[in-house]
Parts: C-alpha cells; structure tokens; sequence
C-alpha cells in the first residue's frame, strides 16, 4: 500500500470512531494538501463521513433517551 492510501484509511478509521476528530483531520488533508487531488479529494469525503457519523449519533442518543 502506498503513503496516500494508509493515510486515507486511517482518516475513515478517525472519522468513524471520533467524528470530531475526523472532521478536523479532512479539513487538513482538504486544505492543507492542496498539491495532491488524492488528499483533497478524501478530505473532502471524510469531511462528510465525519458529519453523517455525527449526526447519526446525535439522532441515535436522542431516540434512545441518552442525553
């Protein structure tokens, strides 16, 4: 596996355990990475994963009675 891949898996990973976390690690590889179209374009993906994930936790609490 190349550099590009491991980091992009590991900011899913990020993402899908912490989705704050994995918020913040997209918007660097989107804006900070700008040289590389792989970055920014899992950067931006994991942007939304991040926030989908979020939500999906928010929705889930609020049905189950968590807060």
């Amino acid at each position: 596996m190349d550099k590009k891949m491991i980091v992009s898996i590991i900011g899913y990973i990020v993402a899908l355990l912490i989705p704050i976390v994995g918020l913040v690690y997209g918007a660097i590889l989107f804006f900070f990475k700008k040289e590389e179209p792989t970055y920014r374009k899992h950067g931006r993906l994991i942007i939304y994963f991040s926030i989908v994930i979020f939500v999906a936790t928010l929705i889930a609490k609020l049905l189950i009675g968590g807060f």
